[in-house]
């Protein structure tokens, strides 16, 4: 911990990380606004902590139990993931459940609301950041309550990308998520549908056996909302894979290979190449990660070598350890591998004809 404090504050790195920081509070400020003003107030259950929140909002204020939640998540994973894996959601676990209290403990919430309800025309009630008659508020309706959800995974989604792209980490059931997938060795996204999944469902139950249609529109509407948190995810950040990988070519191979050992907890490969323009021998390591460290490996990279040449790359498949099983190609898989080779014989067999001819 003190070698990362001293290098977190050191002259090269220091511009770097105050721009992580502030887009890792953004994206914080971001997530908070679409659960204050949009997924809370409605009781929209889209999962993680804010489906928590909404759940247990009868016993204790989701603002509380945003601080509860958050930071006994945040102490769960630095016991069992250790301090370098959980740092990167200090921040959102520090600022989430303020920006919270702030919306919903002022009259920026009301005022909110009165705007989008039409003013002292709609006598709604508000009780610690939820709307507690939506059955008598004749305009919420299931249309009304899609466009908030929609609103409202949005700002999420968007708020997710914008952390993740400073570095950081929204903290919470994502914690949890890879606390399940180290110790039971499944791929990320197992456990982070079943959670959220799990969070959602439970929802829809508690508002079935409320007996209110409003309600249960709006459990259903929080599993369109989270798809729609979880496209503006993979929009913004994450493309279509998982997983990516970077060739460096430089000369501190032995500084990146530790870094890559020690930080990252992740193996590299080192090859020997040669420049095509120099016709000089070098020596390239390549790093294949997960999407979550990519801002910290280009920041390493730069940070032990600034003029090392790099090519980032996303992966159409990593398997193996640590990362998804390879497993077995299925009966499918193998009679389309074996269609698209039998085209291809076809196709040379075809050229190879056209070329006799001629």
């Amino acid at each position: 911990m003190p070698n990362f404090i001293k290098n977190y504050f050191k002259k090269e790195n220091l511009k770097r990380n105050i721009r992580s920081l502030v887009l890792v509070l953004l994206g914080t400020f971001i997530v908070s606004v679409g659960n204050a003003f949009f997924l809370i107030p409605f009781s929209i259950i889209s999962g993680g902590v804010s489906g928590i929140t909404i759940l247990t909002a009868d016993f204790i204020a989701p603002d509380i139990m945003s601080y509860i939640l958050n930071w006994a998540l945040f102490v769960l994973g630095l016991i069992l993931l250790g301090f370098k894996f959980t740092i990167s959601s200090l921040i959102s676990t520090i600022f989430y459940p303020i920006f919270l209290s702030i919306f919903s403990r002022t009259p920026l919430l009301p005022m909110f609301l009165d705007v989008l309800l039409g003013g002292s025309n709609v006598p709604y009630i508000l009780e610690n950041g939820l709307i507690t008659n939506l059955a008598n508020i004749d305009m919420v309706n299931a249309g009304f309550l899609l466009v908030i959800g929609l609103l409202g995974g949005m700002l999420v989604g968007a708020g997710c990308s914008i952390t993740f792209h400073g570095g950081g980490s929204t903290g919470g059931v994502d914690i949890l998520t890879l606390i399940t997938s180290k110790y039971l060795n499944v791929k990320e996204s197992v456990p982070f549908f079943l959670f959220d999944g799990g969070i959602v469902l439970i929802g829809i139950i508690v508002d079935l056996s409320s007996g209110e249609t409003k309600s249960l529109i709006g459990g259903l509407v929080g599993i369109i909302s989270a798809f729609i948190c979880s496209l503006m995810v993979e929009i913004i950040y994450t493309g279509q894979t998982s997983a990516y990988c970077v060739d460096i070519v430089s000369d501190k191979v032995d500084e990146i290979k530790n870094f890559s050992i020690n930080e990252l907890d992740r193996s590299a490969t080192i090859l020997k190449v040669k420049g095509a323009y120099s016709d000089e021998e070098k020596t390239m390591i390549r790093i294949v990660f997960s999407r979550r460290d990519y801002n910290k490996v280009r920041n390493g990279i730069a940070r032990i070598d600034p003029k090392a040449f790099c090519t980032f790359y996303q992966t159409l498949f990593t398997g193996g350890e640590g990362f998804e099983s390879i497993g077995v190609s299925s009966a499918k898989e193998i009679k389309q591998i074996g269609n698209f080779l039998k085209k291809k014989k076809k196709e040379s067999n075809k050229s190879n004809e056209n070329n006799e001819r001629e």
